[in-house]
């Protein structure tokens, strides 16, 4: 078959066609939310999360006994006859609920280490933001009382503000947002020591923006995945060490428990009963594990130099 000039059409440059964007035009935060969907272990830990956030919120709701309430079975005791009564994870020494007590210490737990972190972000990032914008004799002076702090170990005024305010949990986020503020400051500082010298910063000032839009505007909102990064491994240590206070016996007072709290009286019956040991203990380390894969899994996520 032989072509002729006819058979054929001329389409010559199509700048319309050249123009179009066939694909979808996303923000820092989709790519980002895209990147961290394809970390299968990060959403696997997510889900994990989200499944003991619901059993701590609505956990103690699933049967008739209440954290504190001690029934007829007095003892620890879990078997199946016990489960048919309703005690799923059985009964502690004095008869308690053990499934309820679980969860309810769970949600004290949570609330604690997510109230900590909220005010070690605000405070450790708004401190962090002054001092590296600022500079000079008063980033001279904020970052000295920074390094005092810093050089104390955080257990040991911890532990002393427990003992002067009592125990209690309102006492246990107040010591531990005190302590915990004090690297997030430093590691604010440093990136926005960085960030200032960009060059959309000295337009914003060139335009005759204000130092606090500055701050809040421009540094603080690009440090921004940093800190996520760090408040998502920060809550891990948080529960940690909230658990570490109460199986010291200066933490949650009782009749309140944690899984800490719960940690520590399954301790003295381990060999009898390990379950009121094993159960709020491997809750504590899925906790830990999954929150830091997720960690890890954001920091992947928000690097720009992993972008594809």
């Amino acid at each position: 078959m032989t072509l002729k000039n006819t058979d054929f059409e001329r389409v010559g440059n199509n700048v319309i066609e050249s123009e179009l964007i066939y694909s979808k035009n996303m923000s820092y935060w989709e790519d980002v939310f895209r990147r961290l969907k394809k970390n299968k272990s990060a959403v696997t830990a997510f889900w994990i999360i989200i499944i003991l956030i619901f059993f701590c919120i609505f956990g103690p709701l699933m049967n008739k006994f209440s954290f504190r309430e001690m029934n007829h079975l007095i003892g620890s005791t879990w078997n199946w006859e016990v489960i048919k009564l309703g005690h799923y994870f059985g009964t502690d020494e004095f008869g308690r609920d053990f499934f309820t007590r679980v969860w309810e210490g769970g949600r004290v737990s949570f609330i604690i280490a997510l109230v900590v972190v909220f005010f070690e972000g605000i405070i450790g990032a708004v401190y962090g933001g002054v001092a590296g914008f600022c500079g000079g004799k008063v980033d001279l002076v904020m970052m000295r009382i920074v390094e005092i702090l810093f050089v104390i170990p955080p257990m040991i005024y911890i532990i002393l503000l427990m003992i002067v305010m009592g125990p209690g949990i309102a006492t246990i986020i107040v010591a531990m947002s005190i302590s915990r503020w004090v690297p997030m400051a430093m590691i604010v500082r440093g990136e926005v020591l960085r960030i200032k010298e960009y060059e959309f910063v000295m337009a914003s000032q060139a335009l005759g923006a204000g130092p606090v839009r500055i701050l809040f505007k421009h540094l603080l909102p690009n440090t921004l995945g940093l800190i996520i990064v760090r408040l998502t491994l920060d809550i891990p240590r948080a529960v940690f060490t909230e658990a570490f206070l109460s199986f010291i016996g200066i933490g949650v007072p009782a009749p309140f428990c944690s899984w800490g709290s719960l940690s520590n009286d399954g301790y003295i019956q381990l060999y009898s009963d390990p379950y009121l040991f094993l159960i709020p203990a491997i809750l504590i380390s899925i906790v830990t594990f999954s929150f830091n894969i997720i960690g890890d899994g954001l920091r992947d996520a928000l690097d720009p130099k992993l972008r594809r």
